[in-house]
């Protein structure tokens, strides 16, 4: 099993971190190498989705329960990758909240040889996704200040 545990502290209330990490149809704005996005289902808080992802275009099967102002929780059932993703969103106090991004997961149709570079693709994708997702929360708190 691969794991990967990045963390970022935004200037942003829970609620509006919330938003925009529950907004599952606008992943791509914020995940790097999400090509395409198709909703399958959606029963409640769980959303099936396919994907294509990576620069290669591998097509995924995911499903994401939804723990609303709490965590996302993305399965991968199908695809280059096997296993999860949990952003958590930790309220520090007014304003400031802090996300955790923890991936377990193994490669599946990754050969041997590239899998040093697909885990190093994918650390800097979520650190490239907390600093959108706090750069876009942080200014809406600008904005209605």
């Amino acid at each position: 099993m691969v794991s990967i545990n990045k963390s970022v502290e935004a200037n942003s209330s829970v609620e509006r971190i919330w938003e925009i990490v529950s907004d599952l149809d606008r992943d791509s704005e914020y995940w790097k190498g999400m090509n395409s996005i198709s909703n399958v289902e959606k029963k409640g808080n769980v959303v099936e989705r396919d994907v294509r992802v990576g620069f290669m275009g591998h097509d995924g099967h995911q499903i994401i329960t939804l723990n609303p102002k709490q965590s996302t929780e993305l399965t991968m059932a199908k695809g280059p990758l096997k296993g999860s993703r949990i952003i958590k969103l930790v309220p520090l106090g007014q304003n400031r909240t802090r996300l955790d991004v923890a991936w377990d997961f193994q490669f599946s149709g990754v050969p041997v040889f590239a899998r040093d570079f697909v885990k190093l693709q994918l650390e800097e994708v979520t650190q490239g996704a907390l600093e959108k997702i706090t750069k876009t929360a942080e200014q809406a708190l600008t904005a209605s200040q």
